[in-house]
């Protein structure tokens, strides 16, 4: 099919706008527009970009707004006629009259805002109207930390109001009044602080003028360079373009061409950069003599560490030392460091943050499907009838990846989530599941049954693909749903219901996150999740499939990159002498250790026992972010040596005697992976700040100090590092730094570059038949232990302005968003205690007890209460307990046995 640009004609495409037609045959900037944005619904509202059409040649022409109006095929389309250009000089004009005539061209030392090129692209008209009163005259707003509204400079396209709908979903901002009183306005009519905006700024990067702007003035900035690079905070992986100026970051934006984050990104990742220079910046190596931390030159620091470790290896052993790695360091610098723990101090004592969040993941899906990973992309929630949401909170957690489900479930498509709390997505999800915190097993037990009792169950699927399903099934249709309803405290009719809608749906995407992983049953969870994904076919193809929402930017990374005790770099088991044999050849040493090391609790408990003796922490505050905190404290007291490298002296770095300063990620090259199995490069943006070094660099000086020459040579290479990683990793064989691209790949990556979005397509499970499981629900020992003297159950959340500790955005102006934790109690459970909004309470366990400020909200039942645990002036893990998943030893975060009292 074709069409004809000014009587040339061209090849037409499926769902084609005029627009988009006009832009790919000749150029983006050949239409004007105003209110269009490729992110957003096409609006037509300015009708800048219009055009006249005919139906045949010299026929009659009609005008049309070539934003929303569809290409067909024998469309004459001529869009710089006379009466065209005309028409767009009339429209700006009017506009003009609105408009602050200082503003007409850009600043000097300015770029100039999208309208300021609209107006020279069109030619500025003279002005015939009477200038309007109302906007000129609006109050600027800068009560936000990082976003200033000038609606003088409002043109009225409603982009805002859109990215604020469309995109992000809050709709805070909305338009007022009508003709020349037309304004916009942040909520019920207040200002931007006082609003529920929840700091995006889409509608910054949207807004064609300075009429919402940052305060970074990120838009109209002229760099000397945009780097491209990945998110450090969660494991979306948005993809950045970073302003820079005279070697500092001067702002950031979010690219239109990111695959991940398709022009849209947090708060975190486009304003809270701040950190990275701050001036509590770790900026040279420290040791720690008579209780007090003295400057040393880098060779000191490495031979003090080379002594001291050589010494306990001699006296214990090498099993009394050990590494925690960091999902905060790129994938070279975790492979670095597992490599330098198994190589150098041939131990496998080496594990990292996923052991206090999604270990459980790994585990009980390698169980089920063989690998622990995602299995589809989240872009995927396009072709999804109905999703699960399981124990996460994305909205707060992985904002971006909230946003978009928040937007299937405000269109209609099928919602279930299961969680203690009434979360944002929970208001909005047609069915939600608020069980009582620890049933998991429970209430999944439930759905199975209802399943399997209503006849929704995929038999050729499972015939085909799976095994053992058949026990599973006697197994759940044995158990009572009166007995679990009691013990869930959630409806067995509204659990039937909410099964039937996730296993009639055609295609039913599953996510889940820390509320699955933080148990006591945590893997059984995971396991229990992969039997419904089997059992109802949602799994191996688009839009269904089993997600977790990964923690950390690079948790899965670390994970992929051997950061365990029980398994090396691409999930092979230590156990396995083959394998032992394999990373020895592929090492180029003798002997691999050969037996599993140990777990991050297994560490601590060995210390307090005096048998585990020294410690290096990378780029981890184990001491704010690990449970029991007393019981962690003792433990680092025992170590004969505590290594930690850092950004800043974060609580686990004030207990060190060797302090090493860390890179940022702006500082540094690499690659992290994101939840989606994506590799996505990390460029360096601007220079080490101090003497800092990378995480990668000082490893490999440390490893020719221990006695190894790294391959790749002294200095750290992250493009020769991951040459050795896809050398080493059978899945990421085709990876290569070139090859990665602006948007990265999706492991497996075969040799000649082709990535993959499904995993276990057409039932090809990677341990050959998909595995069901079975399991009874069984009671915490922390309940059964506690929970006479402790009737209350704490679980624990993270909040959307901060990142786990809160050791980097604590160092912005999120901060200054939210600077407390809070205790979130439910009124009538307040009552009962005589306690009222905004007491303070002491909140205790058998553990510990801590001060703290409250919220009163019925967003949580009775008996249960929450909190963050980003402020250390808190540190709420001062009352968590040592109960653990059973198999990889995950705290269980989220149910913890206690009491509270008003101070």
């Amino acid at each position: 099919m074709k069409a004809y640009i000014n009587n040339k004609a061209h090849e037409i495409k499926n769902n084609e706008t005029i627009l988009d037609f006009v832009r790919r045959i000749e150029d983006y900037n050949t239409i004007p527009t105003m209110c269009q944005d490729d992110r957003l619904e096409n609006f037509g509202s300015c009708r800048v970009c219009s055009v006249e059409v005919a139906r045949k040649l010299d026929g009659a022409t009609k005008t049309v707004a070539s934003c929303h109006t569809p290409v067909f095929e024998g469309a004459y389309i001529y869009h710089d006629t006379d009466s065209i250009i005309k028409l767009r000089k009339n429209i700006v004009e009017l506009v003009l009259s609105d408009y602050p005539s200082d503003k007409v061209f850009p600043e000097n030392g300015k770029k100039p805002t999208e309208f300021q090129k609209t107006i020279a692209d069109i030619g500025i008209p003279n002005i015939r109207y009477p200038q309007g009163d109302n906007h000129l005259d609006i109050q600027k707003d800068n009560s936000h930390p990082y976003i200033k509204s000038d609606l003088s400079q409002c043109i009225n396209c409603f982009r805002c109001v859109r990215a604020c709908e469309e995109i992000q979903g809050e709709m805070i901002l909305g338009m007022s009044g009508r003709g020349f009183a037309t304004n916009i306005i942040k909520g019920f009519d207040t200002n931007f602080n006082l609003s529920a905006c929840v700091s995006c700024g889409a509608c910054v990067q949207t807004c064609p003028t300075e009429a919402l702007s940052d305060k970074f003035e990120t838009k109209t900035l002229i760099p000397d360079e945009i780097v491209r690079t990945t998110c450090t905070y969660c494991g979306v992986g948005c993809q950045l373009d970073v302003s820079v100026i005279d070697g500092e970051i001067k702002g950031i934006q979010a690219p239109d061409t990111a695959e991940v984050n398709s022009g849209h990104t947090c708060l975190k990742g486009r304003f809270a950069f701040q950190f990275y220079n701050h001036p509590d910046r770790l900026t040279d190596p420290l040791i720690k003599r008579n209780g007090k931390f003295e400057v040393v030159s880098w060779d000191e620091a490495y031979d003090y560490i080379a002594n001291k470790l050589i010494k306990v290896r001699n006296e214990y052993g090498v099993d009394a030392i050990g590494s925690i790695s960091s999902s905060r360091a790129t994938n070279e610098e975790n492979y670095l460091m597992q490599k330098m723990t198994r190589v150098a101090l041939n131990t496998n004592n080496i594990d990292g943050c996923a052991r206090v969040c999604h270990a459980p993941t790994a585990f009980g899906m390698q169980k089920a499907f063989g690998t622990g990973a995602a299995t589809n992309s989240v872009n995927d929630l396009d072709n999804t009838d109905c999703i699960f949401l399981f124990g996460a909170n994305p909205t707060e957690a992985h904002p971006v990846t909230g946003a978009k489900i928040k937007q299937l479930f405000m269109q209609g498509t099928t919602s279930i989530v299961v969680d203690p709390v009434i979360t944002k997505l929970a208001k909005l999800a047609k069915y939600h599941l608020q069980l009582r915190p620890g049933t998991n097993v429970a209430i999944l037990n439930m759905i199975a049954h209802y399943i399997i009792k209503e006849g929704y169950v995929d038999n050729d699927f499972i015939e085909n693909n799976t095994e053992q399903y058949h026990s599973f099934r006697a197994h759940v249709l044995d158990l009572n749903m009166d007995d679990l309803e009691e013990l869930t405290g959630v409806s067995k009719t509204l659990v039937r219901e909410a099964a039937i809608a996730y296993a009639s749906a055609n295609n039913a995407m599953e996510f889940h996150g820390l509320g699955v992983t933080e148990h006591f049953q945590g893997s059984k969870t995971v396991m229990l999740l992969s039997n419904l994904a089997m059992m109802t076919g949602n799994i191996g193809r688009n839009g269904v499939g089993l997600n977790p929402l990964r923690g950390q930017n690079n948790v899965q990374g670390a994970a992929d990159m051997g950061v365990q005790p029980h398994q090396g770099a691409g999930y092979m088991d230590v156990n396995d002498k083959k394998v032992q044999e394999y990373y020895a050849l592929k090492y180029g040493i003798q002997k691999m250790p050969d037996k599993e090391g140990l777990k991050i609790p297994e560490m601590l408990d060995a210390a307090l026992d005096g048998k585990f003796k020294a410690l290096w922490i990378m780029g981890e505050d184990t001491l704010m972010t690990d449970p029991n905190t007393n019981h962690i404290r003792k433990a680092m007291e025992q170590l004969d040596i505590l290594i930690v490298q850092e950004l800043f002296m974060s609580a686990t770095a004030e207990m060190a005697d060797v302090v090493l300063p860390a890179n940022s990620y702006f500082e540094k090259n690499g690659t992290f992976t994101n939840g989606e199995r994506r590799v996505q490069r990390v460029n360096k943006v601007v220079e080490p700040i101090g003497n800092s070094k990378s995480d990668g660099q000082i490893i490999i000086d440390m490893m020719f100090k221990l006695g190894y020459e790294q391959p790749t040579g002294r200095t750290y290479d992250a493009s020769k590092i991951l040459d050795e990683i896809a050398g080493v990793i059978p899945f990421m064989k085709g990876i290569t730094w070139e090859g990665l691209g602006d948007n990265g790949l999706q492991w497996p990556v075969l040799e000649n570059g082709t990535d993959t979005q499904i995993l276990h397509q057409e039932g090809n499970f990677k341990r050959g038949k998909g595995m069901f499981h079975h399991f009874d629900f069984e009671e915490t020992p922390e309940l059964v232990e506690h929970r006479d003297k402790y009737p209350f159950i704490l679980t624990t959340a993270r909040q959307l302005e901060h990142y786990n500790a809160g050791t980097m955005t604590r160092r912005t102006d999120n901060q200054s968003l939210s600077p407390m934790d809070y205790l979130e109690i439910n009124p009538l459970d307040a009552a009962e205690k005589d306690i009222n909004a905004d007491d303070t309470v002491r909140i205790f366990s058998d553990r510990g007890s801590v001060d703290i400020p409250i919220k009163l909200t019925y967003l949580v039942k009775p008996g249960v209460v929450r909190t963050t645990f980003h402020q250390p002036e808190i540190f709420i893990n001062i009352i968590t307990g040592n109960v653990g998943d059973e198999y990889t030893l995950t705290p269980e975060y989220k149910v913890v046995a206690v009491d509270f009292e008003k101070i």
